[in-house]
C-alpha cells in the first residue's frame, strides 16, 4: 500500500437504486487529489500560540508526507551558555565525588539527520553547515566539563537506508534511529573508567511486531488544516538475555544493573533504546526514562528515588534533544542537592511543620526560637516535602534581612513521582550569596488538597563551591 495520503471525492453517481436498469449498473467514478502541501494556516508561526503547539512551530512541508518543524528541527543553534556549561561541571562534578561518571546523550535534529527529506526550497534554506558545525561545537563544549558525549555526526545527512533515523512526521526516532545511536554511544560507553568491571552477559534484539506511529506532526497539520494522513508503521523490537528461556537463567543470579538512563519518551519502551545498549555493549542498563517530562523529571525523580541512594550507578547516561533549554533556573538549584540526598542526615539548622491554609503559609523564621543566626545563602539549602504527594506546583518566597527576597518555583511534572518532595539551594549568586536569610514563605497550591501540611528543613550544603544560577527576585 502506499504510503501517500489520498482525499477520494464522488463527482457523480450515474443513477440511483429505484432508477432506470442502465444508470443502476454503471460504475460510479472518482477523481483523486493529494493532500498537502500544507495549508497557510500551518506555515503562520502566529497560530502555534499555546505551550503544546509552540512545540511545533511551525510546520514545513517535506518530500512526500514528511513534516519539519522550523524552530526545533531545523535549527542551527545548540549547547547552552558560559555559565551554563558552568553549571553542567557543577552537576557532574557532584556525581563523581559519589563515583558516578555522568554520560550524555545528545540526540541530534530530524534536520542534521534527514536533511534528504526536504523538498529542495527547503533544503537550500536550511543551512546545514552551520548546523553540523555548532553541534559539534556543543558536543566539544560538554566534554570539556568532564562529561562523556557521543558524537553522533556519522548518522547525519542519512541515505539509502531501509528505514530512516526519524518517523516522517512525528518527533520521535524509530527503533531503526534509536538501535543506529545505540551503537555509537555503546562504543563511548566502552571508554568509560570503571567500564570493563561491570558485569557482562550477550543480548539479542528481535522484531515482535510492527510499531505503529500517527505522527504528532501530522497531527497538528491536521488540527490546522483539517486533512488526515496514514499511520506509519515500522518494525518493533525488543531485548532479551541470550538463553533467557532457559531454567537456568531464570533461576541464576540476579545483579543490581551498574548503569541507569534517565531521559525522555526515546528512552521508553516503544523505541527500545535502552535494549539496544544492552545489546551493543553486552551490560546490564536500568531504565528509569519518564516519557513526556521534559529533560529534567527523569533525573530528578531518580536521584530522589530509594534506589539511586542504596544502589547508585557507576555510569549514569542522560539522553535528550537538543531544543532544551540547558541552562534552566531552577534545575540545577533542584539537581545539586538531591546527589547527596538533601537534607538527610545532616544537622538542620532550622526546622518546622505546619499545616497550610490559602495564600502565603510562614515556615521557617530566622531567630524565633533562637538569636539571629548568620545563614548566608550561598551555603544552605532547603528540603520540603509536602503530606499529599499529588502537589506538583507551588512557590516559595525567601525573604533576606535587608529586605531583598526572591521568588522561586516549586514545580516538577506530573509524570513523575516525587511523593511531594522538593529541595533546592539558596542563591549563590555574588550579589546574593552573602545575604543572610530572614525567613521562607509556601504559597498554597492553587487545587489545594484538604489538611495538607508542609514540612521545612534548612541545612548546610554538602560544597560550597560554584556559582548557582539566577531565579526572579525583586
Amino acid at each position: 500500500m502506499s504510503k501517500k495520503i489520498f482525499k477520494l471525492r464522488q463527482l457523480a453517481v450515474a443513477g440511483v437504486l429505484l432508477g432506470t436498469a442502465s444508470a443502476a449498473m454503471a460504475e460510479p467514478s472518482y477523481s483523486v487529489q493529494r493532500v498537502g502541501p500544507l495549508c497557510p494556516a500551518a506555515q503562520n508561526p502566529a497560530n502555534y500560540n499555546t505551550k503544546y503547539l509552540s512545540f511545533f512551530t511551525a510546520l514545513v512541508q517535506g518530500k512526500g508526507d514528511w513534516l519539519f518543524r522550523s524552530r526545533n528541527d531545523l535549527r542551527t543553534d545548540f549547547g547552552t551558555t558560559a555559565h551554563g556549561y558552568q553549571q553542567f561541571k557543577r552537576l557532574r562534578d557532584a556525581l563523581k565525588r559519589k563515583g558516578i561518571e555522568l554520560m550524555i546523550v545528545y540526540q541530534p535534529t530530524r534536520g542534521l539527520v534527514n536533511r534528504e527529506q526536504l523538498t529542495d526550497a527547503e533544503k537550500s534554506r536550511f543551512n546545514y553547515a552551520l548546523a553540523k558545525k555548532n553541534y559539534l561545537q556543543a558536543v566539544a563544549d560538554l566534554r570539556k566539563t568532564g562529561i562523556w558525549v557521543t558524537d553522533l555526526s556519522p548518522l547525519f545527512d542519512e541515505k539509502d537506508v531501509k528505514t530512516p533515523y526519524y518517523f516522517e512526521a512525528d518527533h520521535h526516532w524509530t527503533p531503526a534511529g534509536a538501535s543506529r545511536t545505540a551503537k555509537l554511544v555503546a562504543q563511548t560507553l566502552k571508554q568509560i573508567p570503571g567500564f570493563d568491571d561491570i558485569p557482562k552477559k550477550e543480548f539479542e534484539s528481535n522484531v515482535v511486531g510492527l510499531l505503529p506511529k500517527a505522527g504528532t506532526l501530522h497531527k497538528t497539520a491536521a488540527e490546522f488544516c483539517g486533512v488526515s494522513y496514514a499511520t506509519q508503521y515500522v518494525p518493533r523490537y525488543e531485548t532479551e538475555p541470550v538463553g533467557a528461556a532457559d531454567a537456568d537463567s531464570l533461576f541464576g543470579d540476579e545483579s543490581v544493573p551498574q548503569i541507569a538512563i534517565v531521559g525522555t519518551s526515546n528512552s521508553g519502551p516503544a523505541y527500545n533504546f535502552p535494549g539496544f545498549l544492552q545489546q551493543y555493549s553486552g551490560a546490564e542498563v536500568l531504565n528509569m526514562a519518564v516519557s513526556g517530562g521534559g529533560f529534567d523529571s527523569a533525573l530528578l525523580q531518580y536521584m530522589a528515588s530509594e534506589e539511586f541512594r542504596t544502589n547508585p550507578p557507576k555510569i549514569l547516561i542522560w539522553e535528550f534533544a537538543t531544543h532544551y533549554d540547558l541552562a534552566q533556573d531552577s534545575f540545577y538549584r533542584q539537581a545539586l542537592p538531591m546527589v547527596d540526598n538533601g537534607c538527610e542526615g545532616r544537622p538542620a539548622v532550622m526546622h518546622n511543620k505546619i499545616k497550610m491554609k490559602p495564600g502565603n503559609n510562614q515556615v521557617l523564621v530566622n531567630g524565633e526560637d533562637t538569636a539571629l543566626r548568620d545563614i548566608r545563602g550561598g551555603d544552605y539549602q532547603v528540603d520540603l516535602t509536602f503530606s499529599d504527594p499529588s502537589v506538583h506546583e507551588s512557590k516559595a518566597t525567601l525573604w533576606y534581612l535587608n529586605g531583598r527576597r526572591e521568588k522561586f518555583k516549586i514545580e516538577q511534572s506530573d509524570r513523575v513521582d516525587t511523593g511531594g518532595r522538593y529541595v533546592f539551594e539558596l542563591r549563590n549568586d555574588p550579589d546574593w550569596r552573602d545575604l543572610n536569610l530572614l525567613a521562607l514563605e509556601i504559597q498554597s497550591p492553587e487545587q489545594m488538597p484538604a489538611g495538607l501540611s508542609v514540612e521545612a528543613t534548612l541545612c548546610k550544603r554538602p560544597s560550597t563551591s560554584g556559582k548557582n544560577l539566577t531565579a526572579k527576585a525583586d
